[in-house]
């Protein structure tokens, strides 16, 4: 099977500091990588690559089969890739004076879809992340918890065939944390591809055998064989 996100060498500076050297992944449809490593050590660079938000200085990143140089010189390329990828930073940022409905059903509608196709997948996606019953409430008044399973509803509502999830559970306590992991298992276990990074390994990176581990130091990513 072929990776459907791949990274061949990847090099990335700032201010003459190599935060990545040299890395490469691969990630095949279905699939679920987790990486971990320390503040500071190029986790969210990682995830900012894999959807074009940055680009390498060295190397190359394709996505769903499309390169880096390839959106760098195609705007609509770039707009295609980014419909196929949903993803969720470490704080979740919505609009506060809207509903958790409205949150989920604008991402639709400014991406096109028909009032149809808007309606059945901010229903789907809001009972999927368990929040249809607060789906008239504002952000403001959820929970921490809560608050991501919103920005996790707006990942999944276009349907995306990559997650890209930034820490998810960073700054949740124990039950929250653990609420938003199955989650991601729940969701990669309907075929949504998965690229995780987190400061610590998850707890379901212990008892997974589907989850793929990689550890991010000094710029370098290794596998994890065993943990």
């Amino acid at each position: 099977m072929s990776a459907i996100l791949r990274f061949d060498g990847v090099t990335k500076r700032f201010g003459g500091r190599e935060v990545l050297r040299g890395v490469d992944l691969e990630l095949e449809k279905g699939g679920f990588v987790v990486v971990y490593g320390a503040v500071g050590v190029g986790k969210s660079t990682l995830i900012n690559l894999a959807h074009f938000q940055e680009f390498p200085d060295e190397g190359r990143v394709e996505v769903l089969g499309v390169s880096d140089s390839e959106v760098r010189r195609s705007k609509s390329k770039l707009q295609n890739v980014r419909r196929k990828v949903g993803v969720i930073t470490q704080i979740p940022v919505h609009l506060e004076d809207a509903t958790c409905y409205e949150n989920v059903s604008l991402v639709l509608e400014r991406l096109g879809f028909n009032k149809n196709v808007v309606r059945e997948r901010t229903e789907r996606a809001l009972e999927r992340v368990g929040l249809w019953e607060r789906r008239n409430a504002s952000p403001k008044e959820l929970s921490a918890g809560q608050r991501q399973k919103l920005a996790i509803a707006r990942a999944i509502a276009k349907e995306p065939v990559i997650l890209l999830a930034d820490d998810p559970t960073l700054g949740l306590d124990d039950n929250a944390s653990d609420e938003i992991e199955q989650l991601f298992l729940d969701i990669n276990d309907f075929g949504t591809t998965i690229l995780w990074t987190s400061n610590r390994i998850p707890k379901i990176a212990k008892g997974e055998s589907n989850i793929t581990l990689y550890h991010l130091e000094d710029g370098k990513l290794k596998k994890v064989l065993n943990t």
